[in-house]
C-alpha cells in the first residue's frame, strides 16, 4: 500500500537529515514517483504520526516535516 510506504519516508525522513538532503536533488514530483506515494498519502501520513505525538516536541518536528515537504 502506498499509504505505508509515505507512513515509513515519514518516521525515517522525520530523523534523517541525510535523507532529506538527498530529497532535495529531485523535484516533488520525481521524488513521489520514485517513492511510490502520492501527496494526499504524505498529509495522512503525517496527520496519522502527528495523532500519535507525545509531547509538543515530537509534534513540531512533523509539522516541520510538512512544511519542508511544501517547499520542494
Amino acid at each position: 500500500m502506498s499509504i505505508s510506504k509515505a507512513i515509513e519516508f515519514v518516521k525515517i525522513a522525520s530523523e534523517s537529515e541525510e535523507l532529506r538532503n538527498a530529497c532535495t536533488d529531485l523535484s516533488k514530483e520525481k521524488l513521489l514517483a520514485k517513492l511510490n506515494f502520492n501527496e494526499t498519502e504524505f498529509e495522512d501520513a503525517i496527520n496519522m504520526e502527528l495523532v500519535k505525538c507525545q509531547t509538543y516536541e515530537q509534534a513540531e518536528t512533523y509539522q516541520q516535516l510538512r512544511i519542508w515537504f511544501l517547499i520542494l
